[in-house]
């Protein structure tokens, strides 16, 4: 039994310029099938890290030969549903040049919606339903058999004589530090590149779900519904393990700059503290970046200064809105003054501030967004991450969403694009306003240079900084002209 996870050819995130990373599911699941079921022959190809085009990628897997090929992600920076097509084409053309390989897909956007994915793509014959982490390597093992019990694999959707079926709920795995660390021996880890300049980058994942559970967050598309909230279970590696993955990233890799991809690595005051304690027990001191949510932070606004000591140089939280009504429709459960402190907290420590905020919510009118791009300009963060609200289905705002959905080409769907009008305004206009409001921001006098020359930085963040300027014209182009980039 032979298994390739494929990164098919494509694009990035418009605002992170070219951006090349680890999948770090791929890595993850590689790890968990060499570990569990060493018998089975592992392949990875990665042809966006290695610059192949479809007819490279295709000449590479009959090298190969697959048994099964497995294509996946866990982090929404890739191009949130903008990768469906990417898969469903690589997909079809392995159909087409070795029709006997089975695809599977699992993950991020196909997590919570299998059943509809696999009736609606002909091309996979498995999509997991909920998380992967378990279900892809016991798929792979009963593929192995001769007569394999394919009902039997928890949190999958099938195919049986044409009709679509779906197996037994997965449970969660509730402790992270059950799991081996990620196989980052099979990638190729000198290829990767982050945010336009940053090399020998890598992106780590240390923990599953978000407590909170904002109603808009695509995180919510990585869960099976059926497990009842499965997105607010919130689970974690230690700051024990984290450490230790960062040590191996360091010393055998050669990683100068690490991006913890948690949605929210600073719920536990205790894993903070340990992880620093870590750190210096290990003496690694190596730039990092992860995101977080403002009312932990000022409740540990202790431990900015040891974070910062180990390396914390950027980090990302959010704020969305500014109204209060908007911000309680989407249970974001923070305060504008919480963001405005924490971005003076964060600079009285020398650690950048990213905020990220949205457009695109139902009740948006142009004053409402000048209103936000003013207050957002006054509690001036270092870098802001705009989005666009875009409709996935599988998240809690999908129903109130879907009737304003008015480009359904999900090449599109990024939260860079915009796809849905509001009540006031008409996609186009959408568009536009959120291109005016990404430019405000980083057009106002000594903002930018406020980043690119304050030595108290790290040079990374000036690097990333760099980054997100140079992007600003082609998030434009992504949310006024449709060019796609993902």
């Amino acid at each position: 039994m032979k298994v390739l996870f494929l990164q098919p050819p494509m694009g990035g995130w418009v605002t992170w310029g070219k951006h090349i990373a680890i999948n770090v599911n791929h890595a993850q699941l590689a790890a968990n099938l060499r570990e569990w079921y060493p018998e089975i022959n592992i392949q990875v190809l990665d042809c966006r890290a290695l610059g192949m085009d479809e007819n490279q990628m295709i000449d590479a897997i009959k090298g190969i030969q697959p048994d099964l090929v497995y294509m996946g992600d866990a982090l929404q920076t890739t191009g949130v549903a903008a990768i469906h097509p990417r898969y469903q084409a690589a997909a079809k053309l392995v159909k087409q040049t070795m029709p006997e390989v089975k695809i599977c897909v699992g993950g991020f956007f196909y997590g919570a919606n299998a059943p509809e994915m696999l009736a609606k793509t002909p091309e996979f014959d498995f999509v997991l339903y909920g998380e992967t982490e378990r279900t892809l390597p016991e798929l792979a093992k009963e593929l192995s058999k001769k007569d394999p019990d394919i009902p039997s694999v928890k949190g999958l959707s099938y195919r049986d004589n044409g009709e679509v079926k779906t197996t037994d709920y997965r449970p969660l795995i509730e402790n992270l530090d059950d799991l081996p660390l990620p196989a980052y021996d099979l990638f190729p880890m000198d290829k990767y590149i982050g945010f336009n300049y940053l090399r020998h980058y890598v992106e780590t994942y240390h923990s599953r779900g978000c407590p909170n559970g904002c109603r808009f967050c695509v995180g919510w598309t990585n869960y099976d519904p059926r497990g009842n909230r499965d997105w607010t279970h919130y689970r974690i590696r230690s700051g024990k393990r984290v450490a230790e993955e960062i040590e191996l990233l360091v010393k055998k890799f050669g990683v100068k700059f690490v991006c913890m991809m948690d949605e929210d690595f600073n719920v536990y005051r205790s894993r903070i503290e340990e992880f620093i304690e870590e750190m210096k027990r290990r003496g690694l001191k190596v730039p990092f970046f992860f995101m977080g949510r403002s009312p932990y932070h000022l409740r540990d606004k202790d431990l900015l200064k040891p974070l910062r000591e180990i390396g914390f140089v950027c980090g990302l939280f959010g704020m969305e809105a500014v109204d209060k009504e908007t911000l309680e429709k989407v249970k974001k459960g923070i305060s504008v003054d919480q963001i405005a402190e924490t971005v003076r907290l964060f600079r009285e420590n020398n650690i950048m501030s990213v905020v990220t905020w949205m457009v695109g919510f139902p009740d948006d009118d142009e004053v409402k967004i000048k209103d936000r791009t003013e207050r957002i300009d006054k509690i001036d963060p270092d870098m802001t991450a705009l989005q666009i609200m875009t409709p996935l289905p599988g998240i809690p705002m999908y129903k109130e969403l879907e009737p304003y959905t008015e480009d359904w080409d999900l090449r599109k769907w990024d939260f860079q694009h915009a796809v849905l009008r509001t009540k006031y305004l008409s996609k186009e206009d959408l568009g536009r306003l959120a291109a005016w409001a990404n430019r405000e921001f980083y057009s106002q006098p000594g903002r930018v240079q406020r980043i690119l020359y304050n030595k108290k930085y790290h040079p990374f963040c000036r690097l990333i900084a760099r980054s997100y300027v140079e992007t600003t014209d082609a998030h434009a182009r992504a949310a006024v002209n449709d060019e796609i980039f993902v």
